[in-house]
């Protein structure tokens, strides 16, 4: 990929995850992700939920064929990342496209304000 075509690509993710940026810093709450009808609801699904939130955890949810991973430090969200899947083979992954990356916020964007809304304080 040309430099140009990341850097636009870059700054287009930074302004369509603007709505997310104000979970970042924010505490975590663990004991809501724990409850399999409110991931649900949000049609989000976690294989591994730690019993307690170290210094630092990564969690990972699946939505379709994207993992949003979920950085948490000192309990507080860090980072929020997305990444397509290839459902052949779960370790392969790449980022979205911005093609894939506004279909996949016009799709998922309101259930995951709720997910976050709902996991911070």
């Amino acid at each position: 990929m040309k430099p140009e075509f990341i850097l636009r690509l870059f700054i287009f993710f930074i302004l369509k995850m603007e709505k997310f940026k104000k979970f970042i810093g924010k505490p975590f709450k663990l004991e809501t992700i724990k409850n399999s009808d409110f991931l649900k609801s949000c049609s989000l699904a976690c294989q591994s939920i730690p019993e307690k939130i170290e210094e630092f955890e990564e969690l990972e949810f699946l939505i379709n064929d994207i993992v949003m991973c979920v950085a948490v430090l000192e309990g507080k969200i860090k980072r929020i990342m997305l990444v397509k899947v290839n459902p052949e083979n779960p370790d392969d992954c790449s980022p979205l496209t911005k093609e894939e990356l506004e279909s996949f916020l016009t799709k998922n964007e309101e259930k995951l304000l709720k997910f976050f809304e709902n996991i911070t304080e």
